[in-house]
């Protein structure tokens, strides 16, 4: 059946807007695919470049955008794999912060370095192209 012939008020609007859901359903899969390949699911993966530095584990949920008990579910798993570990927070005893191990940290660094190699959308850009899309999506936020 033939899609139907719509005439969109704003076509280079519609392209940008096709094009960047393209581009998201790419670095989506681009970072599925990276997460298991280190072997994390994907929230553990999200949760690990949350953790730069030791995180409450609310603001990993906040920054997760889910409820502070998925991140204990997600928490347990890394824990269990040595890759952090749950301390209490210095500034409120009674929260719990997250912590890399030393394999944890080891872990979320082949996971950014993969999630680099081969990203779709900026490996295909020169540095120049690179400055003006992140201008441009600066821009437009």
């Amino acid at each position: 059946m033939a899609e139907p012939d719509i005439d969109w008020p704003d076509p280079e609007g519609q392209e940008i807007v096709e094009r960047l859901f393209a581009a998201d359903a790419a670095l989506r899969a681009h970072f599925d695919e990276t997460a298991a390949a280190v072997g994390l699911t994907v929230p553990q993966a999200h949760t690990l470049l949350q953790l730069g530095q030791p995180r409450r584990m609310g603001h990993v949920a906040g920054q997760l955008h889910c409820e502070p008990s998925h991140v204990t579910g997600i928490a347990d798993a890394l824990e269990q794999g040595g890759f952090l570990r749950r301390e209490p927070d210095p500034d409120d005893r009674r929260a719990k912060r997250l912590v890399l191990t030393e394999p944890g940290q080891d872990l979320r660094g082949r996971l950014l370095t993969r999630l680099f190699e081969k990203a779709p959308i900026i490996s295909v850009l020169d540095a120049d192209q690179r400055t003006a899309l992140l201008s441009l999506l600066r821009t437009a936020q």
